[in-house]
């Protein structure tokens, strides 16, 4: 009982082991090749850089609202209609397929 229990500790300090690790290694290689976000308007002295910047959400926004009017007023697919109801509900023909695979075709 005594080796079974050691053995069990061991193969979850390994496993739980390896996943820290993984996740020390992702961290790491997070900070070295992520991109450093500069600050929201802080030493922004460019003007021109603001107007493009507010040009630039102009043209997606106007983008935005004429794709959602093309999708509004675009053909929509009529539904194909539902054939009509089946005179043997599926229940029926089940066990009405049983009954004949148990007999035999009839003649």
């Amino acid at each position: 009982m005594t080796v079974s229990l050691l053995i069990t500790v061991v193969g979850m300090g390994l496993v739980f082991g390896a996943i820290i690790l993984f996740w020390l290694v992702m961290s790491a290689l997070v900070r070295v090749t992520g991109d450093r976000i500069q600050d929201s308007g802080e030493g922004r002295e460019d003007p021109q850089g603001e107007a493009m910047d507010q040009e630039l959400r102009r043209k997606a926004a106007l983008a935005a609202v004429a794709v959602a009017l093309t999708l509004e007023f675009q053909d929509q697919p009529k539904p194909f209609p539902l054939p009509p109801t089946a005179l043997v509900s599926t229940w029926q023909a089940v066990m009405r397929s049983k009954l004949i695979g148990q007999r035999g075709a009839m003649r």
